[in-house]
């Protein structure tokens, strides 16, 4: 996904990452290999998943100024199925597009 929306005008000011839950970095090189997104180490001291209340698969969407502004779960929405992959491209296009 992160390809095709780098290829729209607006996909460049998107980008995917993930970022994985505090005391489970035992498992980053497993979680990272074959793929090619960034993984950041969420810490105590940043401590995202609490200040955004994430919940496991969720895909936080950040406006321009980096506040979240939609979540979407990927267990409630797998995105082998298009209509969801389709709907989470088009929520990332329109935050863009703000």
């Amino acid at each position: 996904m992160q390809i095709e929306l780098a290829a729209k005008s607006t996909g460049s000011d998107i980008a995917i990452l993930g970022i994985n839950e505090q005391n489970l970095e035992a498992d980053n090189a497993v979680m990272c290999e074959g793929r090619d997104i960034p993984w950041l180490q969420d810490m105590t001291a940043v401590d995202v998943w609490n200040s955004w209340d994430v919940t496991y698969r969720d895909v936080v969407i950040l406006d321009g100024e980096n506040e979240p502004v939609a979540v979407y779960n990927l267990t409630e929405h797998d995105l082998r199925d298009s209509a969801n992959y389709d709907a989470l491209k088009a929520l990332l296009e329109e935050t863009a597009a703000r």
